[in-house]
């Protein structure tokens, strides 16, 4: 037995394991050439107990559902009184049977030819899997195909992309109900006799090209018959031609080549119109890109030596403008230097020339010469160092470095700020075995130190925010005198050196003042409200920590919360236990070995820092160490700029 199948793909379940097989619905039978249509007592009647056909588990489930025909093998064993037992099983497909599936639609040929053009090469929606071979019958009863269809973006497309032919002949049409839905289906064979005609579904750039193709083709020939036509008129009127039979057969050739031959003002009407289409144009856009590449591309083939000059010619090209960059920006950099030290420079004569006229009328006077008419030149009343306080305020007294580390998290975090990993408490307490200043950048640059210093020596505390003008180091120096306790920690924080004649003079006083026995302030804080301003003097204090103080507040400080403050005073004492006595040049190098390993660069260590490492590894770990000091030594860290690890060249 023969029958119409549905193939379709189904889950099974087997041992706790779902898998795929193949299911098959029968829908008709054939016989003697037609499909009987299968109704629910025929399936009974065929198909008794589970109505199902056995399938062999080798089948493979195919990727969509099919309709195909099938032979239907009885088995033997079949036994009716087990309600499990299959009666038929799945045979090998029928390859010689062809059936086509029916599509109707609501178009006519000879009203909607256009829409359906636009249906078939556009696409048209179809609730259903169709199958492999479909005819189109519309409404006017004419049948189009058969085609084959692609289901694309949710629309059905015709995969032909030419002419196809229709057809008016009468076919067997057998309906089928699948899921609610009518399927038709006929085994009839378009007959060629009943051929009526063809729809052109070529896309629309296939038309536009062919036509383009046809036109440029017959441009020259219609140019050509248009001579011929006039040419074989003249012969014909000419008495050249005699005889009945050559005039008819030459008025027969003129006919034929007029009416095959392309106007003049065809042509132009015909060009016009094409041309102004986008799909043409698009065309024309594609085909003018591709001929460009395709002569580029030869172009660099010919010419192969002459590109490989050019672009290593681009690339010096490239490197002389990145270094004009960056030669324009150190030419920068120089000009706002010297507009600085002018600008000291014509300050401190000023100064001098005050300070000149001071004392020449001093000897003059006491040696009773005559003081000849000099020019009126500006005299301060006194020379002042600017302002500057001595603050002693009674606080808590520190056993320990911990006991500092721990105010020193608390007064911070007034300011939503921390010093959790203990980087900053460290730094603080080096500075003071080495007498060694740091620079605090920042909007609260100035807040943070007044915060660090009332931390750690609440009873020794000097701030000096020196005059532009009048700043001299002896001055400073007189303020020392303030110290009271050898014994404590005493702090000093000058805000702004670099406003005045200290930006020369105050970095070689710090290094002289390492060295020297008198009472000396241990710590100092120089604070810097904008750190573009002061790169000058950063640059003549590499050594110096260099540390961002928005890092650590976040609140500005006022007089409430800098009266919350808990006041601390650490004695010198209490950090002699963390001085490092022999300095290993090891550290150095296990420095620049991180530097490279987790920046990806190479740098080179200067030997001043060899101190700062070694005695910051006795407060904390050397990896917070190296973090901590490539972030606060950057300036005095020497990048090699060509010299990246790491990365192939």
């Amino acid at each position: 037995m023969i029958a119409l199948l549905k193939i379709y793909k189904r889950n099974i379940q087997k041992d706790g394991n779902t898998s795929e097989a193949v299911g098959a619905q029968p829908y008709a039978i054939y016989n003697d050439g037609k499909l009987q249509e299968l109704d629910e007592s025929d399936l009974i009647s065929i198909f008794p107990n589970t109505g199902k056909i056995f399938i062999a588990e080798s089948y493979q489930p195919p990727q969509k559902e099919v309709f195909r025909f099938h032979e239907l093998i009885e088995f033997k064993t079949y036994d009716v009184s087990r309600p499990s037992s299959c009666k038929y099983f799945l045979g090998k497909e029928v390859f010689n049977l062809k059936f086509f599936e029916v599509i109707d639609l609501d178009e006519t040929i000879a009203k909607d030819r256009h829409q359906i053009v636009e249906l078939l090469s556009k696409g048209i929606s179809i609730p259903f899997v169709v199958s492999n071979h479909v005819i189109f019958r519309t409404a006017d009863d004419y049948l189009v195909g058969p085609l084959q269809m692609e289901f694309i973006n949710g629309l059905y497309r015709c995969k032909e992309q030419d002419f196809i032919q229709y057809y008016q002949q009468e076919i067997d049409i057998t309906a089928i109900l699948d899921k609610n839905q009518e399927r038709l289906f006929c085994m009839n064979q378009l007959d060629s006799e009943n051929l009526i005609g063809s729809i052109d579904v070529a896309n629309e750039q296939r038309v536009i090209s062919d036509a383009l193709k046809q036109l440029k083709d017959n441009t020259d020939l219609a140019e050509l018959s248009r001579k011929m036509i006039a040419r074989l008129k003249e012969w014909y009127d000419s008495d050249k031609a005699q005889g009945p039979h050559l005039q008819e057969r030459l008025q027969r050739a003129i006919h034929i080549m007029q009416g095959h031959t392309l106007k003049e003002e065809e042509i132009t009407l015909f060009t016009e119109l094409v041309l102004e289409l986008d799909v043409t144009k698009t065309i024309i856009e594609q085909r003018v890109q591709q001929s460009f590449e395709d002569k580029y591309d030869n172009f660099l083939k010919v010419n192969a030596k002459l590109v490989k000059e050019n672009n290593a010619r681009m690339l010096e090209l490239d490197k002389i403008k990145s270094a004009y960059i960056n030669e324009s920006k150190a030419l920068e950099t120089i000009k706002n230097q010297y507009s600085e030290i002018q600008k000291t420079m014509h300050n401190k004569i000023e100064h001098l020339q005050s300070n000149f006229a001071s004392v020449y009328a001093e000897q003059m006077a006491l040696s009773n010469l005559p003081i000849q008419p000099m020019a009126a030149i500006p005299v301060p009343n006194s020379a002042q160092l600017g302002f500057a306080q001595f603050q002693s305020i009674l606080g808590k007294s520190l056993s320990s470095v911990s006991d500092f580390s721990n105010l020193l998290n608390g007064n911070l975090s007034i300011f939503k700020g921390n010093d959790e990993k203990g980087t900053l408490a460290a730094t603080i307490l080096t500075a003071v075995i080495l007498r060694e200043p740091i620079i605090i950048f920042g909007d609260s640059s100035f807040e943070l130190a007044k915060c660090i210093v009332k931390t750690i020596a609440c009873e020794q505390m000097v701030t000096v925010i020196p005059e532009i003008e009048t700043f001299t180091l002896n001055q400073l120096n007189q303020q020392y005198t303030q110290f009271t306790r050898n014994e404590a920690v005493k702090a000093l924080v000058i805000h702004n050196p670099h406003t005045t004649a200290a930006l020369y003079s105050l970095p070689a006083y710090f290094k002289q003042n390492k060295w020297v026995d008198e009472v000396m302030p241990d710590l100092t804080f120089i604070t810097i409200d904008s750190l573009d301003e002061a790169l000058a003097f950063i640059e003549k204090m590499p050594y110096a920590p260099l540390i961002n103080s928005m890092d650590y507040m976040s609140r500005f400080m006022n007089r409430r919360n800098f009266r919350a403050l808990q006041p601390g005073q650490l004695m010198l004492e209490q950090i002699e236990g963390s001085v490092v006595e022999e300095d290993s040049i090891s550290i150095r190098r296990e420095f620049r070995e991180w530097i490279e390993d987790y920046k990806g660069l190479g740098v080179e260590i200067p030997y001043q820092l060899v101190e700062w490492l070694n005695q910051l590894s006795s407060f904390i770990s050397d990896d917070e160490i190296f973090e901590w000091c490539y972030t606060v030594f950057k300036n005095a860290i020497n990048i090699h700029q060509n010299d990246v690890v790491g990365v192939d060249v």
